[in-house]
C-alpha cells in the first residue's frame, strides 16, 4: 500500500523516489501473485523494473517491503483519526472511522490494493507481519479507546478487545473486497463492523 504521507508537502525529488518505488512495487506484485512470493528473487523484480539489484536496494531494504512498505505511517494516521473523533463518540465508531484513512489510499487504487492482499493472503511470512502490524498498532490504540471508555487504566482489556476485534472486521473486509464488484471497501468494511456489534462500548 501506498504511504498515506504521499503527496503531502515534499520536495520534487522525494515525489520522483517514491513514483520510482511505487512502480517498483507494481512490477514486483505482479510478480508475486503470478509465481508466489517466495518463488521471486530481488534479480527478477530488478530485472522487470529495468533497474540494477543494488538499485533495487535503494528503493527497498528487502523483497518483503517492497509488500508491507508504509503499514507504520498507517498505524499512526489511524490512531490521529480516532483521537480526532468527537469525545462523545461510541468507540466502536470511531475505530470504524479511524480506517477511513485506508479505505481512502485503496480507493485510489483498488486493483493494486487487491493484489496486495491476494499475495499477503497467500504468504505465510507476510501474514505472520500482519499480526506483527496489528499488534503495533494496537499499543496506540488500546489505551485511546480505554480513556474513551472513561478509564484509561481499569478497561484496558475491554479496550485490547474491541481493539483486536476491529483488526479482525479490517482483515476480514479486506479479504471480501473486489474491486470490480459493486460494493467499495468503506461499504465492505461497514458490513464487517456491523456484524460485530458490541452491546455496550461506552
Amino acid at each position: 500500500m501506498q504511504s498515506p504521507s504521499a503527496g503531502s508537502g515534499r520536495s520534487l525529488r522525494e515525489i520522483k523516489t517514491d513514483a520510482v518505488a511505487a512502480s517498483i512495487a507494481a512490477t514486483a506484485l505482479v510478480l508475486f501473485e503470478e509465481k508466489g512470493f517466495d518463488r521471486v528473487t530481488v534479480d527478477e523484480i530488478a530485472s522487470a523494473s529495468g533497474i540494477s539489484r543494488r538499485s533495487f536496494f535503494r528503493y527497498f531494504a528487502t523483497k518483503e517491503d517492497v509488500v508491507v512498505s508504509g503499514h507504520a505511517a498507517f498505524g499512526e494516521k489511524i490512531i490521529e483519526r480516532v483521537k480526532a473523533r468527537p469525545a462523545d463518540e461510541d468507540v466502536w465508531v470511531s475505530l470504524r472511522r479511524g480506517y477511513d484513512v485506508l479505505v481512502e489510499n485503496v480507493d485510489r487504487n483498488p486493483e493494486g490494493a487487491a493484489r496486495t492482499m491476494r499475495v499477503i493472503n497467500g504468504t505465510a511470512s507476510l501474514r505472520a507481519h500482519t499480526l506483527e502490524k496489528h499488534s503495533a498498532w494496537a499499543v496506540g490504540l488500546a489505551p485511546e479507546i480505554a480513556r474513551r471508555l472513561g478509564d484509561a487504566d481499569g478497561r484496558r482489556l475491554e479496550a485490547d478487545a474491541l481493539v483486536h476485534a476491529s483488526f479482525a472486521c479490517l482483515d476480514v473486509a479486506l479479504a471480501h473486497f473486489d474491486p470490480g464488484g459493486d460494493a467499495s471497501l468503506g461499504t465492505t468494511l461497514d458490513a464487517a463492523f456491523g456484524a460485530l456489534r458490541p452491546e455496550r462500548t461506552r
